[in-house]
């Protein structure tokens, strides 16, 4: 009786500890992809592509743009010429730097999607390398986690990769006016507000990034994607939380350096979900086949 009790009390501790362990778990993903990038030279060459190409593309964005700003803002100034000289500069130098401070605020919040778009194929690489330095784990399919089946093609996991980024970074954006509703809510507090809302995007935008090594590994389906997300709630939140909070710093340089790291602690927190869920499979009770076997031809006869 004594045994069998301090086994349901046990079994209840764990139960109500493991959400904690996990979502620790999930942030230790992003951050040991870090640890990963950071400490590995050979990664960094996979990433200074992008970055090279997204320095050249914003330079050539602002220089147009800019370009574009001074003829727009001389138009505009040439109908006050018979102003005072000193007001048409000054209202001029105004509409200049508005416009400059607008153009590089919305080339802050466009880093993250022009990086990954640029660079899609290194970091599908980059992806890759990391793969073959772990090795592979034990194959779950039956789970939805993947089959280890051959990956796709690298200009289909490019297209998914950046399918995901825009949709990243529409999250990143717009997510946060979930607040608008929940600060409309009598009696609710400002921080359950914001905590509601970075555990909802962190899944969001956990699964978004967690769906591309799902797609490598055979998972191609939203359904399986977000079946297997769910069931890894605590860690796909900790983890997506995590980058969130990262990518969402309106810092340039900042979020072009995290996007590697977050490609990277995808994968560990995939290898992660595919052990545990090997680990669940009882002894004993392989995964049905996906297919059946066909059965053998009849043979054929004169009356066939």
């Amino acid at each position: 009786m004594a045994t069998g009790a301090a086994r349901t009390a046990r079994t209840a501790a764990y139960r109500g500890t493991r959400p904690v362990v996990n979502l620790f778990a999930g942030m230790g993903c992003f951050w040991r992809g870090a640890g990963r990038f950071l400490t590995s030279p050979v990664l960094w060459l996979y990433a200074a592509a992008p970055v090279a190409l997204l320095v050249l593309a914003m330079l050539g964005i602002t220089t147009a743009v800019e370009t574009g700003v001074e003829i727009v803002v001389h138009w505009l100034t040439s109908f006050v010429q018979s102003w005072p000289a000193v007001i048409s500069e000054v209202l001029g130098g105004i509409l200049v730097w508005g416009a400059r401070i607008g153009v590089h605020v919305v080339l802050g919040y466009l880093v993250l999607p022009l990086s990954i778009v640029l660079g899609a194929p290194c970091y599908v690489l980059l992806a890759r390398r990391v793969e073959r330095t772990l090795g592979t784990p034990a194959a779950t399919g039956h789970h939805g986690t993947g089959t280890g089946s051959r990956p796709p093609s690298l200009w289909r996991a490019w297209a998914v990769t950046v399918r995901q980024a825009v949709l990243v970074t529409l999250v990143l954006q717009f997510g946060w006016l979930l607040l608008v509703p929940l600060l409309l809510v009598p009696g609710l507090n400002v921080f359950v507000a914001l905590g509601t809302v970075l555990v909802f995007n962190g899944f969001l935008v956990g699964l978004l990034i967690l769906s591309i090594p799902l797609h490598h590994h055979g998972s191609t389906t939203f359904r399986a994607q977000l079946r297997t997300a769910w069931r890894h709630r605590a860690s796909v939140i900790g983890f997506g939380a995590t980058g969130t909070l990262l990518l969402g710093l309106p810092v340039m340089p900042l979020r072009a350096l995290v996007a590697p790291m977050v490609f990277i602690g995808a994968l560990l927190l995939h290898r992660r979900i595919r052990t545990l869920d090997a680990a669940a499979v009882p002894a004993g009770h392989p995964a049905p086949a996906a297919v059946p076997p066909a059965p053998p031809a009849l043979p054929s006869g004169p009356w066939s």
